[in-house]
């Protein structure tokens, strides 16, 4: 992961989203990625409104993601509380929670971080639709006494279409 940890920063459109990496980083050892036990909520408080906490299981021959926690920033903005709520149940349109779905699972098969910006998608009335909004994403594996990634560490900056430079392109969650 070293030789990748700058690139990866240099990704990173804010000051906090390189502070939260670096903070991560700094709980990485040689071979071994930090658990959900190495970070301290202390550590991060200034995050903690748009950290989102998500369990990884094994159900059948599926990975069930489920919402451990999420911060009362990001209620604010879904305007519904989606801790409990299995990555299939959050309010987004179905195209949406697929590509969630595929960054997740690529998090928990190659063991790094991933980050992106795309559209915020909304579900009402069974229809999908792009909300105002663009989310800067950060996500982050943490692994379990077995070595395994048993939860995703995730971070979002919501940001008006309206204020992004006219040369952004956004990408959708599986660029």
């Amino acid at each position: 992961m070293g030789e990748r940890a700058e690139p990866f920063k240099q990704q990173l459109a804010y000051d906090a989203q390189r502070s939260l990496y670096d903070y991560w980083r700094s709980k990485c050892s040689p071979g071994k990625l930090p658990s959900r036990h190495d970070l301290h909520p202390r550590d991060m408080v200034q995050f903690l409104p748009f950290i989102t906490l998500t369990d990884v299981a094994q159900a059948r021959a599926r990975i069930c993601f489920r919402v451990r926690l999420a911060g009362t920033g990001l209620r604010s903005v879904l305007h519904q509380e989606i801790t409990g709520c299995t990555l299939d149940e959050l309010p987004f349109g179905r195209q949406a929670r697929a590509q969630w779905r595929q960054v997740h699972e690529r998090i928990v098969a190659d063991r790094t971080p991933l980050c992106g910006v795309t559209p915020l998608v909304w579900e009402r009335s069974g229809r999908a639709e792009i909300a105002s909004l663009a989310q800067f994403w950060l996500k982050f594996p943490l692994v379990g006494e077995d070595g395994k990634v048993c939860a995703i560490l995730a971070y979002d900056i919501f940001t008006p279409l309206a204020d992004l430079s006219p040369g952004l392109t956004l990408r959708t969650a599986h660029s």
